[in-house]
């Protein structure tokens, strides 16, 4: 081994490796069944999590008329109560988590609802925001039916709800 000696890094650098190795392993363990879990009981959390009143501020489907409004979100074991009033009008309808489609296999908040004889359908997505309640964006479609113009509906918590 005339200059070819293997070096070995200094020990220290070892025990280092070794422990963020352990670290990143017990992370994944520890995360893994949260990201593969597809069970009602998580979808219960979601739900418990989503449920309240929010202020609403959309784009008419098909159109450039705004509005804005309120929506309510009654957490219901496996779905969501949906209550919403726009323009004075109120409407039920139902929220339910689903897979959007894609190879993520994202989260999405699909509510559904009549109005006028006509069904819509609301895909959100959802963050939360600086004080941990969520807020949703999402489109306003017709199921089954294509459009050039989608609705937008975005919603943020209402902290001056009575709850």
């Amino acid at each position: 081994m005339h200059g070819t000696a293997h070096r070995r890094p200094p020990s220290g650098l070892l025990n280092k490796m070794g422990r963020v190795t352990r670290v990143l392993l017990v992370a994944l363990v520890c995360l893994a069944p949260t990201a593969r879990a597809d069970d009602v009981k998580n979808h219960e959390v979601l739900y418990g999590y989503l449920a309240g009143t929010y202020l609403a501020v959309g784009k008419e489907l098909d159109s450039d008329n705004t509005y804005s409004g309120k929506v309510v979100f009654s957490s219901q074991e496996d779905r969501l109560i949906v209550t919403r009033n726009i323009h004075g009008e109120t409407i039920q309808g139902i929220g339910t988590i689903e897979h959007a489609l894609g190879p993520d296999q994202a989260h999405v908040l699909r509510v559904r609802f009549t109005r006028h004889g006509q069904e819509f359908e609301i895909t959100y997505l959802w963050r939360h925001d600086l004080d941990n309640y969520a807020r949703l964006s999402g489109y306003v479609y017709r199921p089954g039916e294509k459009t050039a113009a989608p609705g937008l509906e975005t919603l943020f918590i209402d902290h001056t709800a009575k709850e």
